[in-house]
């Protein structure tokens, strides 16, 4: 067996589990990564419809566990996941597998759903599309299958599923519960109407804070893994809100945040939720406090992806930019379901890029403005954090930056913001830790003609 080095002492373990991605991921007390380990993550077509794949993920997790044990004193396990997905668990075990969030849910079970869900008024989460709504998943799933459905003994949000398959314990988690799900209401602070006329209500565990211990890992893991018998199973976050509770602990100035990743989520914490604008893809999340949390978001790190695929350049830079803004070219919204202007189908407007740095620098724009429309929607002030997979594209922060107009903006180095705030749950109790932050100013881009573009893309978005 390995030595284990004296940093790697007293590690938590975060499971982060993205639409993308999942990783596992070492993370010291002090919030430092020391090591982690990935795969891809895809959804399974079917049958009975696309879905989660949860056993390829236990399956990698605990082989990949093996490897990380013999290295690393591994006292806590901390799950974070994507948001809008959970288990129907029976038997101690999925009664039916976890729905895809994309999935193109039927016309006619939508309209039905639209006409009884709450009004957002009482859940601050507008009707999306496909099935952007817990809500939505599971009055479809308890339609299309009543038998297995009515086996259900719980329902447990993603993190959650993962917490309980660790540690034998289920418990509710409100980052989860009421992420876009029209199933809690933040101005009660309580499940929302629709929960009780479905009759869903005794399917929920005992909701628990985030970072709350809910037990060791089972016996028959720690045999196989090599885990500790006392390692500890917390029972999770959603993966934004693990970001943003780095900025919770760790910064003591107001501000609001841009999380970037498949989705990029823009949280405005002072924004009354009297204000939010349905038709705009807002919403009201929880932080992890348990406090309303305003947000909005777009596909951004998806739009990205299909975007870029044909682009042959890796970076651009203000002279690419200047060009894009001077010949008027344009990406207009949107290219993935829901953000702020659901409902448009996007396209080019103006003349096309000549170089592959111009066509890289049409699309930073185009999300840099998608970023800011979201921001203003949300009136948000405060100083503007960046995180997440998108604070190394220097172009973006910096167009990002000056379109805002932000007094002070800055991007978190710390690109794994995700599973370092999912990692620091393990110590949320300890008073005696600095949260660990990684802080840049970012210079804003000084281009002529950049404000009229930005009032001209507006304009021509509706």
């Amino acid at each position: 067996m390995a030595v284990m080095s004296p940093d790697s002492a007293r590690c938590t373990l975060v499971l982060d589990v993205g639409k993308t991605n999942v990783k596992l991921v070492v993370v010291s007390k002090a919030g430092a990564i020391v090591d982690s380990v990935r795969m891809s993550n895809k959804s399974i077509d079917g049958p009975p419809y696309p879905h989660l794949d949860t056993e390829g993920t236990w399956r990698w997790m605990l082989e990949a566990l093996c490897g990380l044990t013999p290295k690393y004193a591994i006292d806590a396990i901390v799950p974070t996941t994507h948001g809008c997905a959970a288990g129907l668990v029976g038997d101690g075990e999925l009664v039916l597998p976890i729905l895809d969030y994309e999935f193109d849910i039927p016309a006619d079970t939508c309209a039905r759903f639209t006409a009884l869900k709450p009004p957002f008024e009482e859940t601050a989460t507008p009707d999306l599309p496909v099935g952007f709504t817990l809500g939505r998943q599971l009055f479809w799933l308890q339609e299309a299958f009543p038998q297995p459905f009515a086996k259900a003994e719980m329902l447990l949000t993603y993190p959650q599923y993962w917490s309980w398959r660790l540690s034998g314990v289920a418990a509710g988690e409100l980052t989860s519960i009421a992420c876009h799900s029209h199933l809690w209401n933040p101005h009660a602070g309580a499940f929302s109407s629709l929960v009780e006329q479905q009759g869903w209500g005794h399917l929920f565990p005992q909701v628990r804070p985030a970072y709350a211990a809910l037990g060791t890992v089972r016996p028959e893991i720690t045999e196989r893994t090599g885990l500790a018998p006392d390692c500890r199973v917390h029972s999770g976050i959603h993966d934004s809100n693990a970001a943003y509770a780095l900025y919770v602990r760790g910064y003591d100035r107001p501000f609001s945040l841009v999380s970037t990743g498949t989705w990029v989520i823009a949280f405005s914490p002072r924004l009354p939720l009297a204000k939010l604008d349905e038709p705009r893809d807002v919403i009201a999340n929880v932080n992890v406090l348990g406090e309303p949390l305003p947000a909005g978001r777009y596909m951004g790190g998806r739009e990205y992806e299909m975007l870029s695929e044909h682009v042959d350049a890796k970076s651009c830079d203000e002279g690419d930019l200047a060009a894009v803004i001077e010949k008027g070219s344009f990406l207009l919204p949107s290219y993935a379901p829901g953000g702020p202007f659901m409902g448009r189908e996007g396209g080019a407007h103006g003349p096309e890029p000549r170089t592959p740095g111009e066509m890289l620098a049409r699309l930073t724009l185009y999300l840099a403005l998608m970023t800011e429309t979201t921001c203003r929607i949300l009136e948000m002030d405060g100083d503007l954090m960046i995180d997440g997979g998108f604070v190394n594209n220097v172009a973006y922060c910096r167009t990002l930056a000056a379109l805002m107009k932000a007094e002070r903006c800055f991007v978190n180095r710390q690109t794994e913001g995700t599973a370092v705030g999912a990692g620091m749950l393990a110590v949320w109790d300890d008073e005696s830790v600095q949260w660990p932050l990684d802080l840049s100013p970012i210079d804003p881009v000084k281009i002529e003609g950049l404000d009229g573009y930005a009032q001209a893309w507006r304009s021509l978005s509706g």
